[in-house]
């Protein structure tokens, strides 16, 4: 998990802000999965998550859940149900985070890619710290895919991701 973290943000740092912006987007889940008794996310717990860890997302946890479903899986950044898009501010182009502006009647919500992205890992990391000594945490990460460097005996002996 701590290395998903540190790969989102570098991510961010080199400029990826597609794959900073989508990792930082599933973080959310993969946490409220982590958590749950199932060991599967849902939007009540996306948002349940956003809501009690990224205090200055709390408000849009809602929208940031449409957001992520729509950037995920439709490459729009409309959340879903809202009359407007969300745009994100890529770092040195001015730091708007989170107002929307209306011009001439159209409006448009605004992210910092760079702070969005250092709040929700900030969140995830400090999370993680609370809880990785609760059993079900424990029990969800032992299924988490990770870096296996020895392989899947007998299957494979080279580093997998499984």
């Amino acid at each position: 998990m701590r290395e998903v973290i540190r790969q989102i943000r570098v991510a961010s740092a080199q400029g990826l802000y597609y794959l900073a912006l989508y990792g930082a987007l599933t973080l959310p889940d993969i946490c409220g999965a982590l958590e749950s008794q199932n060991g599967r996310s849902s939007g009540p717990k996306y948002k349940a998550w956003l809501g009690a860890n990224v205090p200055g997302q709390a408000a849009q946890a809602e929208q940031i859940y449409g957001l992520r479903c729509s950037l995920m899986h439709q490459g729009r950044a409309m959340p879903k149900g809202s009359h407007f898009p969300i745009a994100f501010t890529a770092p040195g182009t001015g730091q708007l985070h989170n107002p929307s502006t209306v011009v001439d009647g159209d409006q448009v919500g605004w992210l910092s890619i760079e702070i969005f992205v250092e709040e929700v890992t900030n969140a995830a990391e400090g999370w993680l710290e609370r809880v990785e000594g609760n059993t079900i945490v424990q029990r969800n990460l032992e299924k988490f895919a990770r870096l296996r460097p020895d392989g899947l005996p007998p299957h494979v002996s080279g580093p997998v991701i499984a």
